[in-house]
């Protein structure tokens, strides 16, 4: 299709009754009572159950393994945020064509990748927000407020504590399935090839538990530097059972992990408690320390972070539009925003030297 951007109707949430979408979608409701929610999956049924509670909303079927799955859809709508794994890049594709603001929050590296690559070829008249950076973007918004315009960091290191007890959705073990593999990070503006839950460091975190964190793949490493707020990022986690810890990382360095079949790594990943906080810490420079907790847990930080694109895709609360094209949530012209938004949604947030 071709024609104008699109400026009119509903927010279209794909995966909008999910652990996250859900939230998402609940979180939109409270901040903005009058916005028109679509709320979609591959269970018509559910979405709109899902609408029914909500209010002010409809639900509708997308199935993003189809080749176009927008085309049953009944009216345009104003921007997309996708919550699920656009495997296979239909839905990205398809908004791109149609000129609709989408923000993508469920990739890890190499897929979004894929979508700066389909999105460059495909020349997008509309924002392609890709936030799939560690909670939704929530860290790198929570980086970018804290720097100085137009200066970079020499290296940032993020630390990452899970609780066993937190709730997940299935989509959220994505990032672990292939734990066993290297992967290449910036370092003083050069590539590096790190192992997977290598370097072990010591931290310690907003609630006083002190672990060793290991390496992990997500997206900030890459992007943080691609937008020009550092010269090397290093990310790190760790569970708050060191010993469940220690073991994933002799897993993952004795070859093991990686001989498990995919959907038996699937089932041991995905065992999601009744709900526990999420603590993070930024170290900048090692200068600074950034610390981000929600007692919510993930997947609510991860709802808080999409919704903060959510609102600057489609401008509400006076936020500033990304321009058409590829960006970041560290790109964001107006970061304290971000950082107010975090804080009516629960998400606490310090800053302080650090020791």
């Amino acid at each position: 299709m071709s024609g104008a951007v699109n400026s009119g109707g509903p927010l279209l949430v794909v995966g909008g009754y999910g652990e996250v979408g859900g939230q998402i979608c609940q979180l939109l409701r409270q901040r903005h009572p009058g916005l028109e929610l679509l709320v979609a999956g591959r269970s018509p049924a559910r979405a709109v159950e899902a609408a029914v509670e909500l209010g002010k909303a409809a639900g509708a079927r997308i199935d993003v393994t189809e080749a176009d799955p927008l085309a049953g859809l009944e009216s345009t709508p104003s921007g997309i945020v996708v919550a699920v794994n656009d495997h296979h890049d239909h839905l990205l594709r398809a908004a791109i064509r149609r000129g609709i603001p989408i923000v993508d929050i469920a990739r890890w590296t190499a897929r979004v990748d894929d979508a700066v690559q389909l999105a460059t070829a495909l020349q997008p008249r509309a924002p392609v927000l890709l936030a799939s950076g560690w909670m939704a973007g929530a860290v790198a918004a929570v980086i970018n407020a804290a720097r100085a315009p137009g200066i970079s960091f020499e290296r940032i290191e993020i630390d990452v504590l899970f609780y066993g007890a937190d709730r997940a959705g299935p989509d959220s073990t994505a990032g672990f399935i292939d734990m066993h593999r290297p992967f290449e990070i910036w370092e003083d503006d050069a590539r590096i090839t790190v192992g997977s839950m290598s370097d072990p460091r010591r931290q310690v975190f907003p609630g006083g538990l002190a672990a060793r964190v290991r390496r992990f793949s997500a997206p900030d490493q890459e992007t943080l530097v691609r937008s020009g707020l550092a010269r090397g990022v290093a990310l790190r986690m760790a569970f708050d059972s060191a010993g469940l810890t220690a073991t994933f990382a002799a897993l993952v360095r004795l070859g093991l992990w990686g001989r498990l079949p995919r959907a038996t790594r699937q089932k041991l990943l995905h065992n999601p408690g009744q709900g526990a906080p999420h603590e993070i810490v930024v170290t900048l420079d090692g200068r600074e320390r950034l610390t981000l907790s929600d007692p919510q847990g993930q997947t609510h930080l991860t709802a808080a972070g999409a919704v903060i694109q959510a609102e600057r895709l489609l401008g509400l609360a006076g936020r500033l539009r990304p321009a058409p094209g590829v960006s970041y949530p560290e790109q964001a012209a107006d970061p304290q925003a971000d950082l107010t938004a975090l804080h009516d949604m629960g998400v606490s947030i310090g800053r302080e030297p650090n020791p």
